[in-house]
């Protein structure tokens, strides 16, 4: 089984809404993903902001 590649926009597009939501599962469910994932892509998308201060 391969491994889904998702393009740089799908992934913004998912990341702006789970932060505009703060719901990462129901953000998931939409894009039929894995709530994990989209967690995971939001807290990577904050680490180089959080890690500068």
């Amino acid at each position: 089984m391969q491994r889904k590649k998702y393009t740089k926009e799908f992934k913004e597009q998912v990341i702006k809404e789970a932060m505009e939501t703060g719901n990462d599962s129901a953000v998931a469910r939409r894009y039929d993903s894995n709530s994990n994932m989209v967690a995971r892509r939001v807290r990577d998308c904050w680490l180089p902001y959080w890690s500068s201060m």
